[in-house]
């Protein structure tokens, strides 16, 4: 009887370790993706492009405007 109550004892305490290296591997996993999420965001907002204006006439056809100095 004791035998048993100490192996049951030993794959409770074997299942509650591998599900805790399973969820801090998770874990560590997430928070490696949110700090690349977080730095392409950092980059995307540091190296915004200038928007290019167009402008067109009553036929349609495009034509770039050229900024006055």
């Amino acid at each position: 009887m004791i035998g048993d109550r100490e192996r049951q004892a030993r794959f409770q305490s074997d299942f509650y370790r591998v599900q805790y290296h399973r969820i801090l591997n998770a874990m560590l996993l997430s928070c490696v993706i949110i700090l690349g999420l977080i730095a392409t965001i950092i980059y995307l907002i540091l190296h915004e492009t200038e928007p290019n204006y167009y402008a067109t006439t009553l036929s349609g056809q495009i034509i770039q405007m050229v900024p006055m100095q």
